[in-house]
């Protein structure tokens, strides 16, 4: 995985969460700790409200399943889901995920 390094407005500000990306520890967001690094990426991409209804189950053979608290955000999240497939794999700076499958839990 490639990190980036974004350019801020200001010309040499970056963003706090970039920032405190890079301060961790590459081993972190090994292929070996796809799911965690999947987790971090996943909150930062659907923010926050979405982050607190929904969360990493697992990743197998490129889809992502992701547990939602509640049968009425699936149809919302798969309307989404090209977008958040397209962000992931751009900050994973590979194709990554070729799917995302959502599963409501009660």
């Amino acid at each position: 995985m490639v990190k980036k390094i974004k350019q801020g407005a200001s010309g040499n500000w970056s963003e706090i969460r970039s920032v405190l990306f890079q301060s961790l520890p590459d081993e972190m967001f090994s292929k070996d700790n796809q799911k965690e690094w999947l987790t971090y990426h996943w909150n930062l991409v659907v923010g926050k409200e979405i982050a607190g209804v929904s969360a990493v189950d697992k990743v197998t053979r490129g889809t992502l399943h992701v547990r939602v608290q509640g049968k009425e955000w699936v149809p919302v999240l798969a309307s989404l889901k090209k977008k958040i497939m397209q962000e992931i794999n751009s900050r994973a700076g590979e194709a990554l995920l070729n799917s995302i499958v959502f599963k409501a839990v009660a």
